[in-house]
């Protein structure tokens, strides 16, 4: 499946650009997977988020009424 986008793509970018189209196709598959990982950690990073919110009003019931400086 890569070798065939690569061949695509290569043959879509080499009447476009001069050069090594091959090398611009790896190029953008490079940059294609690396935003594919941005958006999987930004993912991964919420769910952590929310879990530890969770996490936090499960412990809510544990934490005391805070005492007033006024009646001592």
């Amino acid at each position: 499946m890569v070798q065939q986008f690569l061949d695509t793509e290569a043959g879509r970018l080499d009447p476009l650009i001069r050069g090594d189209a091959n090398l611009a196709a790896v190029k953008l598959l490079a940059s294609l997977a690396q935003r594919e990982a941005l958006v999987l950690t930004y993912n991964d990073l919420l769910l952590l988020i929310g879990a530890l919110f969770v996490f936090g009003l499960l412990l809510l019931p544990l934490v005391g009424r805070p005492r007033s400086f006024l009646s001592r």
